[in-house]
């Protein structure tokens, strides 16, 4: 985890030397940076608190579910219906991956193949590995596409657009 931490911390200091407004800026209609992050918080949520934890209430309302998720189970009134000041999403990304890294202090290989239930389909069991490799999957998918974003915003930058 650690390697991905650092990864999104060069991404994170990238954004952040960028114009004002920039992290809200959407590239070719996908997410914005900022967006991003919410993601992120949110799929923590989903695999670590609702899928390893088992945990009620495991969102964030700053979260970033996709469109379409409500037929997944989730209400999506919970979550902030107006985009928060992205200066409060590093603070509530950093939390999160508090989380992740306090439950890889706390379990050993067995405990790693326990199962437990799918967040989106309780009927299906997953194991806590391949909860955790969906954290793991989303984090550097996402920074894979948030790293090609800064550097179109970086590009437009440059060209004063």
């Amino acid at each position: 985890m650690g390697r991905v931490e650092g990864s999104w911390r060069q991404a994170t200091d990238r954004a952040s030397a960028l114009p004002d407004g920039a992290v809200d800026v959407s590239v070719e209609g996908e997410w914005c940076f900022s967006q991003t992050l919410r993601h992120l918080v949110f799929a923590t949520g989903a695999w670590l608190s609702r899928g390893i934890q088992g945990a009620e209430e495991p969102f964030h309302p700053l979260g970033q579910p996709r469109a379409g998720w409500e037929d997944d189970g989730v209400d999506l009134a919970f979550f902030a219906s107006t985009p928060p000041p992205y200066e409060e999403m590093p603070a509530v990304r950093s939390e999160r991956l508090a989380q992740v890294r306090e439950f890889l202090a706390s379990v050993d290989d067995a405990g790693l193949d326990e199962e437990r239930r799918h967040p989106w389909s309780p009927e299906y069991p997953e194991t806590v590995r391949s909860c955790f490799h969906v954290i793991l999957e989303e984090e550097w998918e996402h920074l894979r596409y948030a790293l090609r974003d800064l550097d179109a915003l970086d590009d437009a930058a440059a060209q004063g657009r």
